[in-house]
């Protein structure tokens, strides 16, 4: 990374997911904790809620609650309950930009290129969701987030 790139007022603080593709199986699984596979019954759900849509299609770049709220024209509980659904779906990332210019700020932006949805060979439903790839800058702020769970 060339030093002339780097916005160093800015830091981002990025979960990084380790697989680029993450098949899910099980219908009737509970959600659990596990974010880098989530059942499809969670995928499914999320997909299916019309706001938990909007939101998505609003994610094109990454974007603070506020400014959703604003431009999908819901209510603040709204959109953060429908961001927490799409994080558990693993659809949403949410990450801290830290800034030395003022107040850090949380972001939420889409985290997958693809969903496909089929059933295998047993009549189960399978979920695949593919992921962005990761650059230097994304495995640096996971590198500085773990960083700062540590401490």
């Amino acid at each position: 990374m060339n030093e002339h790139n780097v916005d160093w007022s800015r830091l981002l603080l990025v979960p990084e997911r380790t697989e680029t593709t993450e098949p899910s199986t099980d219908m009737n699984r509970e959600p659990s904790d596990d974010r880098t596979s989530p059942p499809p019954s969670v995928v499914l759900r999320s997909l299916e809620d019309d706001k938990c849509r909007t939101l998505l299609t609003a994610l094109r770049e990454p974007t603070s609650a506020t400014a959703l709220r604003t431009e999908c024209d819901m209510p603040r509980s709204t959109v953060y309950r429908k961001l927490e659904r799409l994080g558990e779906a693993g659809l949403v990332r949410e990450y801290t930009e830290v800034r030395r210019d003022g107040p850090n700020a949380t972001l939420y932006e889409r985290d997958f290129t693809d969903i496909s949805i089929s059933i295998d060979e047993n009549d189960e439903f399978t979920v695949s969701v593919e992921r962005p790839d990761r650059d230097a800058t994304d495995r640096m702020a996971t590198f500085w987030t773990e960083m700062k769970k540590e401490s």
